[in-house]
């Protein structure tokens, strides 16, 4: 339950080997490529040198940029025109597959696929096209239908042309009011509650004056039928026969594109495949090097596939240079190590919820068990019930198996259990309080105990926050913010001794004398208010402050002032969580009553029924988001950046249904 060690790891062999090493690189899932530019000018890029190593040694001094320039854009655009079909038309076929691996083969095998597909499917887009073409002439001769006049007749016009236009009746008050500027004669020929059709005969000399009128009154054009003859209904008659036909022609289409589709739906998946290859396989060469005989790679493993990695590289060619390094040896420090999550089972789906405020950094403490630890408990605590948490639970695992939302339904199921064992502790089943005993506390009958029991456990939390902290600043070896800082030690010994004389006053407990608790707060609060001189002069670093110290004071001031202010409202936040396990009895209370008002029967079970949908589709979602507000806002603001980048290795679409080796990698 950490973040992964990972290795820098560069490559240096034969250039004749270089396209079979970058696509096992990403066959392997193993491998981030970095800018190996980057690595041999800096010094963490070192050759031994020996007889074996000298050539490559050579080489350095006539290195080049990778060449991975051909442009796959159309080809892709082809494939996914096909493979979009594919997905509509048939089901998937989850058969293993093996790749091709020549570019030349994979282009030209996609392109005459793709032209007897565009054959068929231009036909068909065309005939679709066409059908709804002739559905809205026949649609607007529709409205001419008691208009007996030969629409040959009407094309036929030599001065005058003639229109068909829908218009909405505000818009048709704007047009009557310019009536006296319309060379036109506009006829109503058909009227609902919501427009109106008009029939519209204008001069061909004035034809664009009308054109922009009618545009400007939002008159939408309905398709006059200049290829057909006879009168209105004769037209209909003949574009109905027409679509019929259409249809026909399209269902044939049809058929035939989904047998092309079926035929060659395994050549298509291993052309997608092969294809996705190639082009991840030029994103590694883009930050490669080469030279005259060699290549050179650069790029991040985790510590536990290096074993993996060199295995594969050998089987290829032993003669290839492997130099391995961990992140923490590195000497550049712009170089910043990628994050990889390395959690169990049980914790696992919380991972999504530590991404969702940022991805650890290298060497920062992952968060992810204590946020699952604490959540659970957050959750479990303000929403307790054996019932409604058994309905969480089954709700996740539909998600999980149903909709293959692993993450998101792993939650919801360990949410559910945290909600069944605290109701067990409340004694609360679907709201109902009779049914089985509590073994800790009722929340609605221990008002006073349940909020303050939410502030000591807020507390708890909040001091392994502060320790958390303390580790973080101790690997980031962070002096200023981990000795001094309000999230530091000087921070964590200002809350512990607010802590203390508030036992020592409430309690009555004599711990220390309370002048001896006000010294040590103003002491912690002077070294948190000169936190940036004290770590210069702890560190000898000079001068001691980075900025005049003028603005350095009047900063730390309102530090000081957020500090106080913090730490109080951080604190009372947790007493939430005991009002929401006392609003969660309540609530059920408010429709138990209402259902006492109905006086039994089929009634009450319907509101005892309603009650339970609310409460757990409501105010589930607020607990939920409650819980999380306490673990973004109050405590990962203690010890938690989550300024890192994730891991994110070279790998292709279907990874899993590859059927291929190393040894089966050959360039053609």
């Amino acid at each position: 339950m950490a973040v992964e060690k990972m290795h820098m790891v560069d490559l240096v062999g034969d250039v004749n080997q270089f396209d079979r090493i970058t696509k096992l690189l990403v066959l392997l899932n193993n491998f981030e490529p970095v800018d190996a530019f980057q690595q041999i000018n800096s010094s963490n890029f070192y050759i031994s040198t020996n007889e074996t190593n000298m050539d490559a040694i050579l080489n350095v001094s006539q290195i080049l940029p990778a060449n991975s320039s051909r442009d796959f854009s159309e080809t892709k655009k082809h494939l996914n025109e096909i493979v979009s079909a594919k997905t509509s038309l048939i089901k998937e076929d989850y058969e293993k597959i093996s790749p091709m691996m020549n570019q030349d083969e994979i282009v030209s095998q996609i392109g005459e696929l793709y032209k007897d597909f565009k054959d068929i499917n231009d036909k068909l887009e065309n005939y679709k096209h066409l059908m709804e073409d002739y559905q809205k002439l026949s649609e607007s001769l529709d409205f001419l239908s008691e208009v007996d006049v030969k629409i040959e007749n009407l094309n036929d016009l030599k001065n005058f042309s003639w229109g068909i236009y829908k218009i909405s009746r505000e818009n048709r008050e704007k047009l009557k009011r310019n009536y006296e500027n319309i060379p036109s004669i506009i006829i109503t020929i058909y009227t609902t509650k919501d427009y109106k059709i008009i029939l519209t005969f204008t001069p061909n000399l004035l034809l664009k004056e009308a054109n922009n009128i009618f545009r400007s009154a939002n008159c939408e054009p309905i398709p006059n039928a200049m290829g057909f003859n006879g009168t209105p209904k004769e037209a209909v008659q003949e574009l109905r026969n027409l679509q019929k036909d259409l249809e026909n022609e399209v269902k044939l289409l049809e058929e035939e594109q989904k047998a092309f589709i079926k035929e060659n739906s395994g050549k298509i998946d291993i052309l997608e495949i092969s294809l996705d290859l190639e082009m991840q396989s030029n994103a590694v060469k883009a930050k490669a090097a080469i030279a005259k005989d060699f290549f050179y790679i650069s790029g991040w493993v985790p510590e536990g596939e290096i074993k993996k990695l060199t295995r594969a590289i050998e089987k290829i060619d032993k003669q290839i240079i492997i130099i391995d390094k961990s992140a923490e040896t590195l000497e550049n420090s712009n170089l910043k190590a990628p994050t990889r999550l390395k959690n169990n089972f049980l914790v696992k789906p919380f991972e999504s919820m530590v991404r969702m405020y940022g991805m650890p950094s290298y060497g920062e403490i992952d968060p992810t068990a204590f946020l699952s630890i604490s959540y659970l408990l957050l959750f479990g605590a303000m929403f307790g019930d054996l019932g409604q948490g058994l309905i969480f639970a089954l709700a996740g695992l539909f998600i999980s198996k149903k909709m293959k939302r692993v993450n998101l339904g792993g939650v919801f199921t360990r949410l559910g259990i945290s909600s069944m064992v605290f109701g067990t502790l409340y004694g609360s089943v679907f709201g109902f309080e009779t049914v089985i005993p509590a073994l800790l506390i009722r929340p609605m009958e221990d008002i006073m105990d349940v909020l303050i029991g939410a502030i000591v456990f807020g507390c708890i939390l909040l001091i392994v926050g502060y320790i958390l902290g303390l580790i973080n600043a101790y690997r980031r070896k962070d002096i200023e913010h981990g000795l001094f800082g309000k999230d530091g030690l000087a921070g964590l010994l200002f809350f512990l001794t607010v802590l203390g004389l508030i036992l020592s006053i409430f309690l009555d407990i004599n711990i220390l004398p309370t002048g001896v608790f006000v010294a040590l707060l103003v002491i912690l609060l002077l070294m948190i208010f000169l936190k940036e001189p004290l770590s210069n002069l702890v560190s000898n670093h000079r001068p001691l402050f980075h900025d005049s110290p003028g603005s350095y004071f009047v900063e730390a001031v309102f530090e000081i002032i957020e500090t106080l202010l913090s730490m109080f409202s951080n604190t009372l936040s947790f007493i939430r969580v005991g009002a929401f396990a006392i609003n969660h009895v309540g609530l059920f209370l408010a429709f138990e009553s209402l259902a006492h008002m109905v006086n039994g029967g089929i009634g009450s079970i319907l509101i005892y029924v309603l009650g339970n949908l609310v409460i757990i589709g409501l105010e589930g979602l607020i607990v939920f988001i409650q819980g999380l507000r306490l673990e973004y806002y109050e405590l990962f603001s203690k010890y938690y950046s989550g300024s890192g980048s994730p891991f994110t290795p070279v790998s292709i679409k279907y990874q899993d249904r590859l059927n291929i080796s190393s040894e089966e990698i050959n360039l053609k």
